[in-house]
């Protein structure tokens, strides 16, 4: 392997690049000879929104085509015994709308607009939905409805959801009802099965499968600043028991496979771009000031407390930081500047505190990972415990992949990582790999993360996978 020149600053951008490089190929790089020793002619993907492909807030047939799944049987089919790969593509010109970018603001934040998807055949609407009324749109099913694709992956799908019967089927989505319209174009019209049961369908006549399921069990949450639904320890239990579930299914009769961890998700830009005392002191720079910021105390309502460095504003809310909003005081209306003033502190549904809900969600993310959190249950496997019993690698996206840090809000430098002259970092849109919605990839970011697991299969298959070229990649789905 060549080496290729690149640039980093700070102990984050040694680890970053360090995988970076062992996991990219640049156009200088040596190409090996595409040979495999594991049977790769029908390959299956399980998982939710980063197996779809979503990406900058929409599923479109583009972004399909991007989806790390896809984009890893483009590779296998270069090897020896690799086969085709069937996705559930919408048609040309459809989907679910994204976010495009629009400018930055002075602050140097990206400024979007929603672009809105192609007529849909029906669309519900849930006037009490969690965060004020939501519309669900039911798309066109897709051309394998008969036939199950080989790409699993369901947006929005939890795992608490993979035993729902009537989880795809139109005549639950009413407002409120347990129905998922991207697993619903999956499947023929009345069709009640549950994902579990598409999975045991489609894993009958794989050979080979990645799995990479469990955010959007968390996503919701986290979204709404902790308040949409609730999270608690207990349940990473039930979410590595119905891993386990599909997992058993999908190494039945020794199929081998690729598992793929939960990142880290202070790592995510939702998340990182708004670390507590960082964001303050910036602003400070900015506005030439010492304002505080504050936030509303997570267990005395409406009453403020200063933010801490592992407080997290989410990204989605930095823009409003600081604009001046009407707030009452003591009888009068007040223009303050919001969340830098104890009296108009930011709202908890743009916060996620570190007591009451970053270290109960840290800690799910690593029980599901790597830990227990019942110690007199055992037998719940964690991934990693659960790839040694199936004897298959697993995959921690946030060492390859999401510890890569710009390390500035507004500035917009600091630690990166270049490849064949291309800089990758952990901002949005100008870090090459992050989405418009802060926590989904662009085709070069699903490029990474196939190279990264491209290198797990060739190491515990003694596979010689080729990676992908990631800078002959767009930096955009759309």
């Amino acid at each position: 392997m060549k080496h290729f020149p690149f640039t980093l600053s700070g102990r984050a951008g040694v680890v970053a690049a360090t995988a970076l490089l062992l996991n990219a190929c640049a156009p200088a790089q040596d190409t090996p000879t595409p040979t495999t020793g594991i049977d790769l002619s029908h390959y299956l993907a399980v998982g939710d929104s980063y197996t779809a492909g979503l990406s900058a807030g929409g599923l479109t047939r583009t972004s399909q085509d991007y989806s790390f799944p896809n984009l890893l049987a483009q590779q296998f089919a270069l090897a020896s015994g690799g086969g085709s790969f069937v996705q559930p593509t919408l048609e040309a010109g459809t989907g679910t709308g994204y976010f495009s970018l629009l400018d930055y603001t002075a602050t140097g934040l990206p400024r979007t607009r929603r672009v809105a998807g192609a007529a849909v055949r029906r669309t519900v609407v849930n006037p009490t939905a969690c965060g004020g009324p939501d519309t669900v749109r039911l798309f066109t099913r897709s051309a394998t409805a008969g036939a199950l694709p080989q790409n699993l992956g369901v947006p929005g799908l939890r795992l608490s959801q993979i035993e729902v019967a009537g989880l795809g089927n139109e005549t639950n989505a009413t407002p409120g009802g347990a129905f998922n319209p991207y697993f619903e174009r999956l499947l023929p019209a009345a069709d009640s099965r549950t994902y579990l049961g598409a999975v045991t369908t489609a894993a009958s006549s794989a050979t080979f499968f990645t799995f990479f399921q469990g955010l959007d069990e968390l996503m919701p949450y986290i979204r709404s600043g902790g308040t949409c639904g609730s999270v608690s320890l207990a349940l990473a239990d039930p979410m590595k028991t119905n891993a386990r579930k599909i997992l058993d299914v999908l190494t039945a009769n020794g199929h081998k496979g690729l598992i793929l961890r939960l990142p880290d998700i202070r790592t995510l830009p939702l998340l990182r771009q708004g670390q507590g005392k960082s964001v303050e002191a910036r602003l400070q720079a900015f506005y030439k000031d010492k304002a505080t910021i504050y936030i509303e105390s997570p267990f005395a309502p409406g009453t403020s407390q200063p933010i801490t460095e592992e407080d997290y504003i989410l990204a989605t809310a930095l823009p409003r930081v600081g604009q001046l909003t009407p707030v009452q005081v003591g009888g009068s209306t007040l223009m303050l500047p919001y969340g830098r003033d104890e009296r108009n502190p930011l709202r908890n549904a743009d916060v996620l505190d570190k007591v009451s809900e970053l270290n109960v969600l840290t800690g799910i993310v690593t029980a599901y990972n790597a830990g227990s959190t019942n110690p007199s249950r055992p037998l719940i496997l964690s991934l990693e415990s659960l790839a040694k019993l199936y004897k298959m690698p697993v995959v921690d996206p946030s060492v390859s992949l999401y510890t890569v840090d710009t390390g500035a809000l507004f500035a917009n430098v600091g630690n990166s990582v270049a490849i064949g002259g291309v800089v990758y970092s952990s901002e949005p849109v100008r870090g090459n790999f992050f989405s418009l919605d802060y926590y989904t990839l662009t085709p070069r970011g699903n490029a990474l993360l196939a190279n990264t697991c491209i290198t797990a299969i060739n190491k515990a298959y003694q596979a010689n996978i080729p990676a992908i070229d990631v800078n002959r990649l767009p930096t955009t789905a759309q």
